[in-house]
């Protein structure tokens, strides 16, 4: 038969608890180690890091500052643009199935706005992809791009995935670039399309419209000459501001997650964040910055401070590993008796044990779900979950002096079996508060299990047993049990009653809420319904 398998994590369960145990002996240490760190900060670290603190604060600063610049440039373009494609001219231009007697009114208002916001151009296409409106942009100069592409190839490639947005969505192209010529002279520039379907006032799809945006707007609104853009596939983008030239390399820097810090050297770093245009993350902004030159002064203190380190450490490593050997071996004596009066119901029916194997998991799974909404997160804590795995082992435990006959019995028990069997809550709770009393027993898993074992057959709407408890008067661990035992009998092949299927079983349960269970805890169940189906 299947036994109870040691909970993962037990060893950090049990170092918790001893933590909590010699809190004092522990403070005292960290005081000490305090006291060295406080002494070092101040002779050695006290200029450098307040020096490196204010320079990152400032390089992080503006890394925000630029990112907010950004987002509100491109929310008023949504903005501007969102109105001026609500123009009558525009709307009667889409509306009409792109008229070419309207396309005139529709031009003129387009390049107005093109105008306002220095863009490079705008192209309507049908929903053949054949193009019926092309705006060009005032300053626009005849570019030459990158790898022979041109922006209109690259409108071809965005075609179909735009033409498959619902209302209201956009995409964006990756950045790409291209040059300029103006006599001798050559200019980078640098470009990213934004594509987006085209609907009519009945809500009928009749086109995509393009965008192609210069970037150096963006530019533009940034607050410092040192920032620079990095695209989503590793080119980092610089402008020299005095002659608007771009300089565009792949120096490598490898700026993961969605904002951050990045060590270049050991006195160099980046400072990063994405960000967000429409609903994409097309690029980072970033910021390079030097280190103060400390570093020399630091290292006439690390072999005093590593030293340091190593013998309080030391101190530290043998005193826990220590006491934890005592600890976890009294934990461990605790728990096998715990699981050795588990074993005795276990024993006088072998469907219990696998009963309380499927419980006690899907008390886990609930609970770990329950965990993430913010009003559990607090409660259902590591050590709440350590608790519960332990403590769900005895919510039967009370049944050992149920009769043979009625606990054995091979078909639906009446009223007065009935009544005998409710005693086993009752039975169980004295047990293990006796227990508890008598030895002074302090592990809080035995109290969470005595809770469970005496009143997971309470109901939400107090119409339980024994006590007749209502809503958040039963204990938590018990209404989460509460959920996991009535499932698994419902979903249970009895002698007297066939087993149910995950459907039928869900179906009641929800039909209990507010009722029998808990309303939160049946929405966590169902949240993580397909995990509880897999243990089935």
């Amino acid at each position: 038969m299947k036994r109870f398998l040691s909970q993962p994590g037990e060893d950090s369960f049990i170092i918790r608890k001893l933590i909590r145990k010699n809190l004092v002996y522990l403070l005292v240490i960290l005081l000490m180690l305090i006291v060295f760190g406080i002494s070092l900060y101040f002779g050695t670290r006290q200029v450098y890091e307040e020096e490196e603190q204010w320079r990152s604060q400032k390089t992080m600063a503006e890394v925000t500052s630029g990112k907010t610049n950004i987002s509100e440039y491109f929310s008023d373009f949504q903005r501007d643009l969102d109105f001026t494609l609500s123009l009558p001219n525009v709307k009667s231009y889409f509306n009409e199935n792109f008229n070419p007697l309207k396309r005139s009114g529709a031009e003129k208002l387009l390049s107005s706005f093109l105008d306002s916001k220095k863009i490079y151009q705008m192209t309507v296409t049908n929903l053949s992809g054949a193009e019926t409106l092309k705006v060009e942009g005032s300053t626009k100069r005849k570019s030459t791009w990158s790898d022979g592409m041109s922006n209109e190839e690259l409108h071809r490639k965005l075609f179909q995935k735009a033409i498959a947005l619902n209302k209201g969505r956009e995409t964006l192209s990756s950045i790409y670039f291209g040059t300029v010529k103006e006599g001798a002279n050559t200019t980078k520039r640098v470009f990213m399309t934004l594509a987006m379907p085209i609907y009519d006032d009945r809500s009928v799809k009749e086109g995509v419209l393009f965008i192609d945006l210069d970037l150096m707007n963006v530019f533009e609104v940034l607050p410092n000459t040192q920032l620079f853009l990095q695209t989503d596939y590793g080119t980092d983008i610089f402008l020299d501001q005095k002659t608007g030239t771009f300089n565009i390399q792949r120096l490598g820097y490898d700026l993961t997650g969605n904002t951050g810090w990045y060590a270049v050297t050991d006195l160099e770093m980046i400072h990063y964040s994405w960000v967000k245009v429409f609903s994409e993350q097309p690029f980072i902004i970033a910021e390079y910055h030097q280190l103060p030159l400390l570093k020399v002064t630091l290292g006439k203190f690390i072999y005093l401070f590593g030293a340091i380190c190593v013998v309080f450490l030391s101190l530290i490593i043998f005193s826990i590993f220590t006491t934890f050997s005592v600890v976890k071996k009294t934990i461990n004596t605790q728990k096998a008796i715990v699981f050795s009066l588990a074993t005795l119901a276990e024993g006088r029916d072998p469907e219990t044990g696998k009963h309380l194997e499927r419980s006690r998991d899907y008390a886990m799974i609930i609970a770990r779900q329950l965990s993430t909404h913010k009003r559990y997160n607090k409660v259902i804590t590591h050590d709440f979950l350590d608790n519960l795995y332990y403590a769900a082992a005895l919510h039967d435990i009370g049944k050992v002096a149920v009769p043979d006959a009625v606990l054995l019995k091979e078909g639906k028990l009446t009223d007065a079996e009935y009544q005998e069997m409710k005693k086993h809550v009752q039975t169980g709770q004295n047990l293990l508060s006796d227990t508890i009393e008598k030895y002074h027993l302090t592990e809080s898993f035995i109290e969470m299990g005595m809770n469970i074992c005496a009143y997971h057959h309470e109901k939400f709407n107090g119409r339980g047993y024994p006590e007749g408890l209502v809503g958040e008067e039963i204990p938590l661990e018990a209404r989460i049990f509460a959920l996991c035992d009535a499932y698994d009998a419902i979903r249970s092949k009895r002698s007297y009653k066939k087993g149910l299927s995950h459907q039928e079983a869900v179906n009641r349960i929800v039909a209990g809420k507010n009722q029998h269970f808990d309303p939160e805890i049946v929405e966590a169940f169902l949240q993580c319904e397909e995990r509880l189906l897999a243990i089935t």
